[in-house]
């Protein structure tokens, strides 16, 4: 019988993989680094005084393994706490903060070498995370199938925009990208089967030799309570949720913005934003209203006309399943590795391309037949991406 180690730093997707490893009977074990419900975490989580917790803290404090996987728990605390405070030495370091990571998952491995790989017969790693566990796992004729959440060439197609935009996000250092590629080649190299949210993942992991016949597709999911929202729009309001950065195609955005300034349109972006950004002449068309929590997310999507994600690289950008559940058109890029059909549920436009985006975006709002039976569309689509579904996915791959 399979026996997995499901592999996860972080709380991606509330620990979907191990739960459904879980629920299926397949998992041997979680490792995992900090969580408030296990090792350091969960005494932290107890004992520590309100005023030593600050933001990096409680992110970490937040993640909550569920019950149903308690007991398959291995945190790797002293890691974990290296890595932070590495990566507070950093400071805005960007070179060091790369270094600190790099480090960590060299730690990560050998920490989990030192645990052993139990009964397991198969591994789940997220991203390669803790290689040099991959590679004695490998040794031992262990299966290991990697999830890829993101392309892989996101450093090339992020460095050429910043090239150009060179004012609103400065290059990243040459050496880190190539050490970043470097350790990639590397996991990728000892994985046997990659899955992946979208083929536009798979075109990236073909850059670096590896061939599609070794990805299996597994699209994510949506969470029940986005099926229960009402949209009730403001007429002619453009909604982006997301980081405004380069790389989410922000600076498109703006410009298609600008071109539309004689229409009475709103651009609301919620999300992260730096001060260049938000004070650059590309984006004086959008209102910034910052982060918003996920207690108030919802009230953004209920309110949006459409969506919008001209976004430049992703894995599956899961704000377009949430959008499509709460019932909203969505334009975004073949780069989103978005589950919207051109011209069904919304538009799919090329990349960098202001104009077509702007025209797009007209189209759908001041047509309003077109974009309340695309909203319908959207709704219907998004039944294709529940919970359930996605298990049954994750399941069948890593039973075939």
């Amino acid at each position: 019988m399979k026996r997995f180690i499901s592999i996860q730093n972080g709380a991606r997707r509330n620990y979907a993989i191990p739960i459904i490893l879980q629920q299926a009977g397949l998992l041997e074990a979680f490792y995992t680094d900090l969580c408030a419900s296990s090792g350091i975490g969960r005494i932290l989580d107890r004992f520590c005084p309100d005023f030593v917790k600050n933001d990096a803290l409680n992110r970490l404090l937040n993640r909550r393994v569920p019950s149903l996987i308690q007991d398959k728990v291995h945190t790797f605390d002293l890691v974990a706490l290296r890595y932070l405070a590495r990566q507070k030495l950093a400071g805005n370091n960007t070179v060091k903060q790369y270094q600190s990571l790099f480090a960590s998952n060299h730690e990560f491995g050998q920490a989990m070498i030192r645990k052993g790989l139990g009964k397991a017969t198969h591994i789940y790693s997220m991203f390669g995370e803790g290689t040099d566990f991959l590679e004695y796992a490998k040794q031992k004729q262990i299966k290991i199938f990697t999830e890829i959440y993101i392309s892989p060439i996101i450093h090339t197609i992020v460095q050429r925009e910043r090239e150009e935009f060179h004012d609103l996000e400065p290059l990243m250092a040459t050496q880190i990208i190539e050490q970043d590629y470097a350790s990639f080649q590397r996991f990728i190299n000892l994985t046997d089967i990659f899955i992946v949210p979208s083929s536009f993942v798979v075109k990236g992991l073909q850059e670096f030799g590896v061939s599609p016949e070794k990805c299996q597709i597994v699209p994510y999911a949506v969470g029940d309570t986005w099926f229960n929202l009402r949209n009730n729009p403001q007429k002619n309001r453009i909604l982006f949720v997301g980081t405004a950065e380069l790389r989410k195609g922000i600076h498109i955005l703006g410009m298609a913005a600008k071109k539309l300034s004689h229409r009475n349109y709103e651009f609301r972006v919620a999300g992260g934003v730096s001060d260049i950004i938000r004070n650059h002449k590309l984006t004086q068309k959008l209102n910034f209203v910052g982060r918003v929590p996920r207690s108030k997310i919802h009230q953004e999507f209920v309110q949006a006309d459409i969506f919008v994600l001209p976004t430049l690289v992703e894995g599956s950008a899961e704000v377009v399943y949430e959008a499509l559940a709460a019932g909203l058109p969505v334009i975004t890029t073949e780069a989103a590795g978005s589950v919207i059909r051109d011209g069904i549920e919304g538009f799919i436009i090329p990349e960098r391309n202001s104009e077509i985006l702007a025209t797009r975006i007209e189209e759908l709002l001041e047509n309003r037949e077109l974009r309340d039976r695309m909203a319908i569309a959207a709704r219907e689509r998004a039944k294709d991406f529940t919970w359930d579904k996605y298990a049954e996915r994750v399941i069948h791959v890593v039973n075939s």
